[in-house]
């Protein structure tokens, strides 16, 4: 795919910003990172729901 990106060893990137994630992934991410972390407390999560906000979903 376009989005993901090649280095030199060939292993893809594991990577995306968080800008250029759609709705459903964000939503993956947050269940994630809330049961991962304990909560929506980190910057990451906190970003996360920006960016859903942003969206208008």
């Amino acid at each position: 795919m376009a989005d993901e990106t090649k280095p030199e060893d060939g292993k893809t990137a594991k990577r995306k910003k968080i800008n250029k994630l759609p709705v459903a992934e964000i939503d993956a991410k947050l269940a994630a990172a809330g049961s991962a972390q304990g909560g929506f407390r980190s910057r990451y999560a906190k970003q996360l729901q920006l960016r859903k906000k942003a969206l208008g979903k």
